[in-house]
Formats: structure tokens, C-alpha cells, sequence
């Protein structure tokens, strides 16, 4: 009979990150949608290639789990129910996920960094895209605070974000 390397509180754990990465990328999709309906074609491209991403973050915590004997969940995803109207809507909803899951790596980092070493060597991956992505949306946040509404200040910011894409 198979040993599990990883406690099945660490398993439920990793399954919870899968979870919220295949949220990331429906997410981003849904905001890539909304984006393409209100004209603002940069966020559109941007959001596209954040769901993108996202989906290679489930990809990396299902091939970990694959190399320990264990095979990743696949969880239901519940619609999303914010309302975007505005760049700055989509801006600020990106920005809260990000930060929601900075905090669940963060919690699961020191949960299982003494116990499992290897844990605390994948998330270290985690942990600095999070970072990075919780910065730029709070950068992005304060640049579209700075431009109020104006059209052209949003517009160029738009534009920004296709470059980056």
C-alpha cells in the first residue's frame, strides 16, 4: 500500500490553492469580457494574458502534486458576482484577489515549512508572483486615482496595459 508523503490537511491545502488559481483564471477572463464591452481593448489584451498565467500557476501546483503520488482535484468554480463598469472596477477587483491570495500563501507557507521543506520551496514561487502582482495593481490603483475620470488619462493607461500584455 502507497504512504502519502504530504498530511491530507497539506493536500486539502494545495487542493485550496488549485482552487483559487483556476479562480484567478476565470477571473481574468471575466474581466477580459467586460474590458472588450466597455472599449478598453489593453486591459482586454492584459487580462487575457493574466488568465493565462494563472492557468500555468494551477498547472505548477497539479504537476507538484503529481510528482508526490497525488492527483489534484478539480474544483467546481462558483460565478463571479462583481459588477464591472469601469477599468478602475476591474483594477481595484484584480488587486483584491491578488492580496486575498498573497495572504493564503502566506498562511500555508508557515503552516508547512517546518513539517515539509518541499512546500516551502514551491510556494517561494507563489509568494514572489503575488507580491509583484498585489504591487502592480496597487500602483495601477493609484495612477487611475491620480487621472480621476478623465477619458484621456484612463486611455493612456489602457494603452499602457496592452504594451505589458
Amino acid at each position: 500500500m502507497k504512504k502519502e508523503l504530504l498530511s491530507a490537511s497539506c493536500i486539502k491545502s494545495l487542493n485550496k490553492a488549485i482552487e483559487y488559481e483556476l479562480g484567478h483564471f476565470y477571473l481574468y477572463k471575466l474581466l477580459a469580457n467586460k474590458m472588450q464591452g466597455l472599449g478598453y481593448f489593453g486591459a482586454q489584451k492584459y487580462f487575457l494574458a493574466e488568465s493565462a498565467e494563472e492557468e500555468q500557476h494551477y498547472q505548477k501546483h497539479v504537476d507538484f502534486l503529481n510528482d508526490l503520488g497525488i492527483v489534484a482535484k478539480l474544483p467546481t468554480l462558483a460565478p463571479e458576482k462583481d459588477e464591472v463598469t469601469s477599468l478602475i472596477d476591474a483594477i481595484q477587483i484584480a488587486y483584491d484577489n491578488e492580496l486575498d491570495l498573497l495572504n493564503y500563501y502566506r498562511k500555508l507557507y508557515s503552516q508547512e515549512e517546518e513539517e515539509y521543506p518541499e512546500i516551502a520551496e514551491h510556494l517561494n514561487f507563489y509568494l514572489k508572483t503575488q507580491r509583484e502582482a498585489v504591487g502592480f495593481y496597487g500602483d495601477m490603483l493609484v495612477r487611475l486615482d491620480l487621472v480621476k475620470n478623465d477619458s484621456c488619462g484612463i486611455l493612456i493607461i489602457d494603452k499602457e496595459l496592452k504594451k505589458l500584455a
